[in-house]
């Protein structure tokens, strides 16, 4: 009997766990069927609303200090910037505000005059690309055309750097306390401070980013992103992305033509003169070497050329692009919005007051604090990797031949590639901070001393071991071994890295945001959203694109007065405009009006764009291509097949990082560059050490002791040493006979000067007066263009051109330089 109950309790809880596993396994098929649903809300999300910038707050607990934030930061804006069309807009999966900011047509044409934007010139007024300004605008191309005379780039170019120049109102201090809580959340913005950097740099801003444009994104993608061997569309890479992206995907591509060179050669030299280093027989050894040594000199020569090259390139891109004559001189820009001052000094050039940073302090921080602790964390990583390599020589020679312990050999290396990886992490940090630390003025000297940096670390990182096996363990069949290994492991891992893990992290976190969202829907109401939004996202597929540019046109330059709130129900907008000579609408009442609709789950891709990694420069793609040069330059005599695996590489390279810019990363701001930057010089220096180390590998082939087995040590490192200054000679004759800016540049740049001086005569004539009778008649052409214009720019919402007399021309560039908004609209209306 004892016996029966307990089987009979054996089988219930046998029963009771089945139900359980039953249990379990339906709730999980329930809740992926669930999670599957909900994804569908952000797959078919909305189209974004049209706008230049797109600002997200980062979430607060307190929803009412957020409503509050939010509108203050509005005010703010609307107070600088009255022009500007700023829509409020609820973010449904981070729970948050968007700030959608649009600028007129008549805003971005005196933002282009302040950003020096090369237009291109009527054939009338004699062709050719000059800076924008309102003055001439009757002069330049396409001007009526308000679609296409500012692309989108430069539009968010435009309306950022107007956002940047907002400054903190004197004297700084605490702009922000809650009114409605007794929360101690404010806001401290120092005196003269950049108030969007200051909030940025107290997390209340999470994002400031341009949106991207649908259409445009997949007729580029067409042609660029899938077209594997199709030449790539700078010109429209260009438009979309700005002159430095495009930039680097030339040199990526020059780099990548400029391989099949080595390629080629190193093909066969592979196959034809061995190169196993197995010193098989001394006929074969002596063909090998000599093939090592022509290969390393022919690679020497071949990375002057490609240089060279890309030096001719680039201007003629910068020409064709409008950057070439891009002022660099630190003086003539301005500050960066990062950068701190202790006081305001006016500048030596321009005379505006900016802030200023007394020198001394700042070559007290760069040789006192940051190349002490570059140097000794870069001698610590080299220590670091020299005992970890002795080690793992002990341990193969220890456990080579041991059936249980040789899995120990490996381990030196998992812990050295492991090190690697943590301290890159952590130097690149310590490299920003530093960096900070140093409080460079502008953009490009904060860029360059950035790069020297992290290619100091990097090149310790992955030449160091090559270093140690070829010149301390002299064993080039090792170098061979593990030149190769690096070269093609970080290829494959880095592409990886590059696409794969920043894509496939922002699916699943916009799909478990998602899904939180509508974990309090009931299944009927889940699937009436899902229908809803798919219902939407065919509606705007089958809309035509007329009729989304007419609806963006003649919402963007409506200057209607008044107050218009326009809440559209289920979006969670609100739409605020500023009367003529009335206040904004006061903090206290205004976050009534922003409660967001809790039955409103329409997703727009603004929202998932802000969710995706920012990408702000090109950094680390230069980076793992200079590194992929210093393999191809530096070793691969020991490896001909190096520049063959780069080629292949490079290949998919430029349709990864293209993916990675349209679809896994954030639209990047434009920025105008002329030059590849700090990553030229970079180049250069890896040539001049490319030639050096070449020369050296050649001493260690032992060419030289088997051709000549009685000259002394003494004579083979002379020879050496002449060898390597020919090649430099060589080097330097290359560089001198190819010139870096192609001839046709010249002369075209000529003429431009020629204008100018020119201009600056019949200036000088008018001013003086001694021209009395040649002034009368421009003037009276330049009223009758004027009135012409005049009613042209009032149908098409276009400045018209002011009347260019006497000293006006020379006041003008002064005055609308302004750095504050006020001084500006002070000299524009």
């Amino acid at each position: 009997m004892k016996e029966e109950n307990d089987e009979n309790k054996d089988f219930s809880a046998h029963v009771m766990l089945q139900q359980k596993l039953g249990c379990i396994i339906q709730d999980g098929i329930t809740e992926g069927q669930r999670f599957a649903l909900s994804s569908d809300l952000w797959r078919c999300a909305s189209a974004s609303p049209h706008c230049d910038v797109l600002i997200t707050l980062r979430p607060q607990q307190n929803k009412q200090i957020l409503k509050e934030l939010v509108l203050w930061l509005h005010d703010i804006i609307k107070k600088s910037e009255p022009h500007f069309d700023i829509k409020i807009r609820h973010h449904n999966l981070t729970n948050s505000y968007g700030l959608y900011i649009t600028a007129n047509y008549t805003s971005l044409l005196k933002g282009a005059e302040l950003c020096h934007l090369k237009k291109p010139i009527k054939p009338s007024y004699g062709g050719g690309m000059r800076d924008f300004t309102i003055d001439e605008a009757k002069c330049f191309q396409g001007l009526e055309i308000r679609s296409n005379f500012l692309s989108g780039m430069e539009r968010s170019m435009i309306v950022r750097q107007m956002l940047q120049m907002i400054k903190a109102p004197s004297p700084g201090g605490f702009l922000f306390r809650p009114i409605s809580t007794e929360s101690p959340h404010q806001i401290l913005v120092p005196d003269g401070g950049t108030l969007l950097v200051s909030l940025m740099s107290q997390k209340v801003i999470e994002n400031m980013l341009p949106l991207h444009q649908p259409e445009i994104l997949a007729d580029l993608q067409k042609r660029w992103v899938f077209a594997l061997f199709d030449e790539q569309p700078l010109e429209d890479i260009k438009e979309y992305f700005g002159t430095e992206i495009a930039m680097y995907f030339a040199w990526l591509g020059h780099l990548t033509t400029a391989l099949w060179t080595p390629a080629i050669i190193g093909v066969l030299m592979f196959f034809v003169g061995g190169f196993s280093f197995l010193h098989q027989d001394k006929e074969n050894t002596l063909f090998g070497d000599i093939c090592f040594v022509i290969f390393a000199l022919i690679n020497c020569i071949w990375s002057t050329a490609y240089l060279e090259m890309w030096k001719r390139q680039q201007a003629e891109l910068a020409f064709k692009w409008g950057t070439y004559e891009l002022q660099t001189d630190q003086f003539l820009e301005d500050p960066r919005p990062a950068y701190k001052g202790e006081c305001l000094k006016p500048n030596p050039v321009s005379g505006r007051l900016e802030p200023f940073y007394p020198p001394w302090k700042h070559m007290l921080i760069r040789y006192g604090v940051t190349f002490p602790l570059t140097l000794l964390c870069v001698s610590f990583l080299f220590f670091i990797m020299f005992c970890l390599l002795q080690l793992q020589d002990m341990a193969d020679a220890v456990f080579k031949h041991s059936y249980y312990f040789k899995w120990i050999i490996y381990l030196p290396m998992i812990v050295y590639a492991l090190i690697i990886v943590s301290g890159d992490f952590f130097y690149r940090r310590l490299a920003i901070i530093l960096n900070d630390l140093e409080n460079y003025r502008t953009d490009d000297e904060y860029e360059n001393y950035l790069i020297q940096k992290i290619v100091m670390f990097q090149c310790v990182s992955a030449f160091g071991s090559l270093f140690y096996i070829a010149f301390y363990l002299n064993d080039m069949r090792r170098l061979q071994e593990t030149l190769a290994t690096l070269l093609i492991t970080r290829q494959l891992t880095q592409n990886i890295i590059e696409i794969a893990v920043p894509f496939i992290i922002e699916k699943f976190k916009v799909a478990r945001l998602t899904y939180q969202m509508t974990r309090s829907m009931s299944d009927h109401s889940l699937q009436r959203h899902v229908d809803a939004a798919r219902k939407r996202k065919d509606t705007f597929q089958s809309t035509p694109s007329s009729e989304l540019d007419e609806t963006y046109s003649s919402s963007q330059d409506n200057n209607a007065e008044g107050v218009c709130e326009n809440v559209e129900s289920g979006s969670g907008e609100l739409r605020l405009r500023k009367p003529n000579g009335s206040s904004l609408l006061s903090v206290t009442s205004s976050p009534k009006r922003l409660s967001s609709n809790s039955e409103a789950f329409e997703l727009t891709e603004a929202e998932l764009q802000a969710l995706m990694t920012s990408y702000n420069r090109p950094l680390d793609d230069y980076l793992e291509m200079f590194i992929q040069f210093g393999y191809v330059l530096l070793f691969s005599p020991a490896f001909p097949l190096a520049a063959s695996c780069a080629l292949l590489n490079n290949l998919l390279e430029i349709r990864v990082d293209a993916f990675k810019l349209c679809n896994a990363v954030q639209r990047p701001f434009g920025r105008r560059v002329k030059t590849i930057g700090a990553w030229q010089k970079a180049m250069e220096m890896m040539g001049v050490a490319g030639v050096i180390v070449n020369c050296a590998l050649i001493g260690q082939s032992g060419l030289i002791q088997r051709m000549w087995p009685d000259m002394p040590t003494s004579i083979q490192i002379i020879f050496i040493v002449a060898l390597e200054h020919f090649v430099l000679a060589v080097k330097a004759w290359i560089d001198t006979a190819i010139p870096d800016i192609p001839f046709w540049i010249r002369i075209e740049t000529a003429k431009v000067e020629h204008w100018r001086r020119e201009a600056y005569k019949r200036e000088s004539r008018l001013i003086t007066g001694n021209d009395d009778s040649g002034r009368a008649s421009p003037n009276m052409n330049e009223s009758n263009s004027s009135n012409n214009f005049q009613s042209t720019s009032q149908r098409q919402n276009v400045p018209p051109p002011r009347s260019i007399t006497d000293h006006s021309r020379f006041r003008r560039v002064r005055e609308n330089r302004s750095c504050t908004p006020a001084g500006r609209n002070a000299h524009f209306y």
